[in-house]
Parts: C-alpha cells; sequence; structure tokens
C-alpha cells in the first residue's frame, strides 16, 4: 500500500498535542513496518479546506430546516438554534463562491491522491475532551482534520493511536478515495491488528 501524510495538517496548520504526534509518527513506523511505502503529501493550507468546509455545511444544515427553524425552532437547543441561525445570514454570492473553492480543492485532493490507496493526518488535535469542556462554536475557534474530507466528499475514518495523558483516546485519520471505502477498511483493520490499542478499554465506574 501507498500511503501518504500530510504533516503541515497536523504539524503546521494546526499543531496538535505531542501525543497525538507521537501516536501518528508511531503509526507510521507501523505500516512502514507492515510494508506500506510512505510519502509526504503537500495541500492548500488546512483553514482554506475548513472556511470552504464550514460554510457550506452551516448553509445546507439552515436549508435541511428551514420550515422546522420557521415553526418548531424552539424545539432545537440553543447550540443548534445558533448554528441554524448562522447558516441563513451567508449570502448566495458566498455560497457560491465555497462551491467552486470546494471543486478546486478536490481537483487538488485528486491529484494529490493519484497515485497513492491512502492519506493521513490527525483525526482530532488532542485526546477526546469531556461532554461539558466544549465550547458552543467550537467549530468556528479552531480548524478541525475532518472538515476537508468531509467538503470533498471522501471516504474517511479515525482509528485509535494511543491515549493522552488524561487516558482518553487520540486519533489518526484514513483517507481513501471516491468508493474506495474497503481500501481505507483493509489498512485500519492491519493497523488495529498491529497495535494494542483496539483491545484496550476505559474503566467504567
Amino acid at each position: 500500500m501507498r500511503i501518504g501524510v500530510i504533516h503541515h495538517f497536523h504539524e503546521v496548520d494546526h499543531p496538535v498535542s505531542p501525543a497525538t504526534l507521537q501516536g501518528i509518527n508511531a503509526a507510521i513506523a507501523t505500516f512502514r513496518d507492515l510494508g506500506a511505502e510512505i510519502r509526504e503529501v503537500q495541500l492548500s493550507p488546512l483553514a482554506d479546506w475548513v472556511a470552504c468546509g464550514t460554510l457550506i455545511s452551516i448553509v445546507e444544515r439552515a436549508t435541511a430546516y428551514d420550515e422546522w427553524a420557521r415553526t418548531r425552532l424552539g424545539d432545537f437547543g440553543e447550540r443548534v438554534r445558533s448554528r441554524l441561525m448562522l447558516g441563513a445570514l451567508v449570502s448566495g454570492v458566498d455560497y457560491v463562491q465555497a462551491v467552486r473553492m470546494r471543486r478546486e480543492l478536490r481537483n487538488e485532493l485528486r491529484a494529490a491522491m493519484a497515485d497513492l490507496d491512502v492519506v493521513l493526518t490527525a483525526a482530532a488535535p488532542g485526546e477526546a475532551p469531556k461532554i461539558d469542556e466544549i465550547p458552543k462554536w467550537d467549530v468556528l475557534q479552531k480548524p478541525g482534520f475532518t472538515m476537508p474530507f468531509n467538503a470533498a466528499g471522501y471516504p474517511a475514518m479515525s482509528i485509535c493511536s494511543g491515549f493522552g495523558a488524561g487516558g482518553l483516546p487520540i486519533a489518526l485519520q484514513l483517507v481513501g478515495k471516491p468508493f474506495q471505502e474497503a481500501t481505507v477498511l483493509r489498512i485500519a483493520d492491519a493497523f488495529e491488528k498491529a497495535t494494542p490499542f483496539r483491545s484496550s478499554r476505559p474503566a467504567l465506574v
């Protein structure tokens, strides 16, 4: 398998925690030991992908719930209400420009993956957060690593690559070409069988 690593996403554009970076580097070493060929991949900055994908996402979410937002807005929680209202404020010009940008970015990703099976980067900047520590506008505060591939429409999955200082999971992300979900699953399965993380379970009190 040929695996491309988008180092600049998680090392420069949005630096991840030391544990997350260590997990990614160890995973790359594991894939090499399993016989994979590792290559460097350079794409547009993560912020460009996230700006494009987030704008499209909030507009299409507002569109999908337009009728309920007008007739049942009180049935939504504050977090969802705010995001629906935000999407309704985006102009048609901005939405069309974001769709055009998505097409350009998708073409860039397709070219970068022409001779690769998957690409790899972080799935999250650190270990899983506690539910009451997630801010209301978390999607706008820091760029998310999953948004580029949501925007591009490429199959992706997160797999545990270790644990942070608090004992909660850290993760990397594997991204395949369109309609190549089986390849992503096969590579993830090989990684999980070669590492001990899958068998670890938290102590529930």
